[in-house]
Formats: structure tokens, C-alpha cells, sequence
């Protein structure tokens, strides 16, 4: 009888071992679909944040006479912005504030023409005021997991007022198939800056 017993106890507790095995097994292969989710989700809510600010400078200016918003609170405070959104990319939720001049591209360069590197503007805490600002970019370095205008670098995902905002490839000009290089707005009453692209 006790034999019997034992050898039951035995194959229950073979049993057991084997289904957390399994159960052991099946969570490892769905870390990665878990951690996939995630920086998905995090993603679309980067671009509904960073919509909603370029949205919220859009109404703030045209009840400014155009002037540009000096932080994030002046945009809450002013019930242009709901909230202040931080960046949900990183930890510390700085957004990279975007000041008139500062080249945002869609799409990847032409073929010939010379690349410029950005300078970077310093990360500042939301709300903090930074002066006028045009828009807002993450400051995560990370590869995306889908392209925000052509890009693949949170960092260059850009959010500025009148700026398309294309998931998946970039946008073509029709009948070149190049990608448009959009400039920021200029300031209200400042002249417009000469159009580079164009062959003279």
C-alpha cells in the first residue's frame, strides 16, 4: 500500500514539475510579445501627447495674435492643453522643446543633398518655461518600433504646429518621390526664408 502511495506521490509531483516547466517555458516566450505591447502602447501614446501639445501652441496662437506659448503651464493654465503631458518614452518625462528655427524633416534626406545635424536644445522639465516654443520632441535615442514621418528615432519624432503627423512611410511629392522637408512656421511678421530646394 505504501508503495503505491508513493510511486502516485511520484508521478504527481513529476507532473507538477512538468507543468511549470511549461508554465516557466510560455512565459518566456511571451516576455518579448509583452515587452513588443508595451513599447507599442507607449508609442501611440507619444504621438497623442505630442498632437495635443502642437494642437494646443496651434489655438494658443491664434488667440495670441501668434505670439508662441513660453511653457507648458501657460497652455494648461489658458485651457489650451488639458493637462501637462509628459514624454512617455523616458522615465523623467522631459520633453525636447522645439524653438523657431530648429530643422524638422519628414522623411528621409535626398539623395545628394548635404545632411546638417541638428543642435540639440537641453531637455526641460514640463512646465518649466523655455521661452516661445514651437513644438515638442522625445528625448529618447531609442529605435521605434513604426515610422512617425519617415523617421525611426523617438528624438526625431518632431510635433509642430502645421507639420503633417504620417504613421508608416513617408510622404512622397507626387511625381519625384522624394520626401517633403516642411520648415517650421516662421514669426509672425519675420520674412520668409528662402526656399534651399528650389534650383536656381
Amino acid at each position: 500500500m505504501r508503495a503505491g502511495r508513493s510511486r502516485e506521490d511520484g508521478y504527481a509531483m513529476a507532473a507538477l514539475l512538468a507543468g511549470a516547466a511549461v508554465v516557466l517555458i510560455g512565459m518566456a516566450a511571451a516576455a518579448p510579445s509583452w515587452r513588443y505591447l508595451m513599447k507599442n502602447d507607449r508609442e501611440e501614446e507619444l504621438i497623442f501627447r505630442g498632437g495635443q501639445i502642437a494642437d494646443a501652441i496651434q489655438r494658443y496662437q491664434k488667440r495670441n495674435g501668434g505670439a508662441l506659448p513660453p511653457s507648458l503651464e501657460v497652455l494648461v493654465k489658458g485651457r489650451f492643453l488639458r493637462r501637462e503631458w509628459k514624454d512617455p518614452m523616458t522615465k523623467d518625462g522631459k520633453w525636447r522643446f522645439l524653438r523657431q528655427g530648429e530643422g524638422a524633416t519628414v522623411g528621409a534626406p535626398r539623395p545628394g543633398t548635404p545632411t546638417t545635424t541638428r543642435p540639440a536644445a537641453p531637455a526641460v522639465p514640463a512646465g518649466r518655461t523655455v521661452g516661445g516654443f514651437v513644438g515638442v520632441a522625445s528625448t529618447s535615442t531609442d529605435k521605434s518600433l513604426r515610422l512617425f514621418n519617415g523617421r525611426q528615432k523617438y528624438d526625431e519624432w518632431t510635433f509642430v504646429v502645421g507639420q503633417p503627423r504620417v504613421v508608416g512611410r513617408a510622404p512622397r511629392v507626387p511625381g519625384t518621390g522624394a520626401s517633403p522637408s516642411p520648415r517650421l512656421p516662421p514669426l509672425p511678421g519675420a520674412p520668409a526664408a528662402p526656399d534651399s530646394d528650389t534650383d536656381s
